[in-house]
């Protein structure tokens, strides 16, 4: 059986950097396999159907990825539009210290370029996870890695902002675009298409702001 140890032109999985061209098949394996979850469960299809799918060879899978698992699950930074984490990090204001007065615009905008950069892609991925909750080995792997991707942004976010990455304000933050991005995502998708991803994204978040920006104590108190 061929695995990741097999030799070919394309890179092995745990190649830091790749062409154009590579990403892009490496994320439309990721794609392709989330398909097939969504509609057969992770147990219903084969390595084999995927890459008829996506039109490469099994030993071009493994160049990839060392499983299948591995391949649904894929490397969520080819998500964001080229740069955008550079984009976000250099955004800081200068001559500030703590919390800068943009963080909350910034992180809005990344997840802005982030929604507006593949809205089908963004759809299948939310049918993906929706059945990823149903499937006990899926659901394993993603109660272990999610708390790792967000504790690895919450370091980035810190690392900017020179705080440490317990600082209360980050996790309130960040779990709170999380929140308004799922809710856009799913009535992107129960709706017409009328309202794009990132304009039900920033109604959320408009609704959420105009609430946490009143008063922490009534005026009596």
């Amino acid at each position: 059986m061929e695995n990741s140890a097999n030799k070919s032109d394309e890179p092995s999985a745990s190649t830091p950097t790749l062409s154009g061209r590579m990403q892009k098949t490496r994320l439309s394996i990721t794609r392709h396999c989330r398909d097939l979850t969504a509609e057969f469960g992770f147990n219903g299809f084969t390595i084999e159907q995927a890459c008829e799918r996506v039109g490469i060879s099994r030993r071009t899978f493994f160049n990839y990825f060392p499983g299948k698992l591995d391949a649904v699950f894929g490397h969520g930074t080819e998500e964001l539009p080229e740069g955008a984490i550079d984009r976000f990090m250099a955004a800081r204001p200068e001559g500030i210290e703590g919390i800068s007065p943009t963080l909350l615009a910034d992180l809005v905008a990344l997840v802005l370029e982030q929604l507006s950069f593949d809205e089908k892609a963004i759809v299948s991925t939310h049918g993906f996870f929706a059945a990823a909750r149903r499937e006990p080995e899926l659901l394993q792997h993603m109660m272990q890695s999610g708390p790792k991707k967000v504790a690895e942004f919450l370091e980035r976010i810190a690392s900017r902002e020179g705080v440490e990455p317990d600082h209360p304000a980050l996790p309130l933050v960040i779990h709170t675009l999380h929140f308004a991005t799922i809710q856009a995502i799913e009535r992107y998708v129960e709706g017409s298409g009328e309202s794009s991803l990132g304009d039900l994204f920033l109604e959320h978040i408009a609704q959420g702001q105009q609430v946490l920006s009143q008063p922490l104590r009534r005026a009596s108190e």
